[in-house]
């Protein structure tokens, strides 16, 4: 009797272009898998199906993911380090889960001093993508250009790779996210 073997998909390399999180109300959920996004209200609990991560401005959340910085900057030796099987297979227990936080909603009186939070999760190892240094004006944004993998739901894994904060078409307006990511992500064993 043979055991029949699991059909080992390809790793490919897709990018996602401007995404707009602009907005201080929302929340944008992305599909890994189908390769689409979805904007949905901060309060709104009918999340969409298949969700992988979301976006909020540049707060971002898993959907019951974990989330690794690696030491990488360069997804092409990621991947190269992957299939030689130099790079391997991190334990489950190594990637960073969500944790309870809050995101700012509402920036509308902020001149008087009151700013809005909502509770929400976040994956705070995702979310070191990019540093946001508020100690000045304008503030100074600096994206740590790091490799970071993505474990999802279904335990498949995703390798994103941000290269940009801003939309370059709209006067490098702030809020357009763009990445490059590699799925899945197949370790040699």
């Amino acid at each position: 009797m043979t055991i029949p073997r699991k059909k080992v998909v390809p790793t490919s390399l897709y990018h996602f272009e401007n995404v707009k999180a602009t907005s201080y109300t929302d929340w944008v959920y992305v599909n890994l898998h189908q390769k689409d996004t979805v904007t949905l209200g901060y309060q709104d609990v009918n999340y969409p199906a298949g969700w992988d991560f979301a976006i909020h401005r540049y707060d971002v959340k898993t959907n019951g993911g974990g989330a690794i910085e690696t030491a990488y900057d360069d997804i092409a030796k990621f991947l190269s380090d992957v299939e030689s099987g130099s790079f391997p297979q991190p334990l489950a227990s190594s990637y960073a889960g969500d944790v309870q936080d809050s995101i700012i909603v509402d920036l509308s009186h902020m001149m008087a001093g009151k700013v809005v939070y909502a509770h929400t999760s976040l994956n705070t190892e995702l979310g070191k993508w990019l540093n946001l240094d508020l100690s000045t004006m304008p503030p100074v944004y600096t994206s740590s250009g790091k490799v970071y993998l993505l474990m999802m739901k279904d335990e498949t894994v995703a390798a994103i790779k941000f290269t940009g904060y801003s939309n370059p078409q709209l006067y490098n307006m702030k809020g357009y996210i763009s990445f490059d990511y590699l799925y899945p992500i197949n370790f040699v064993k």
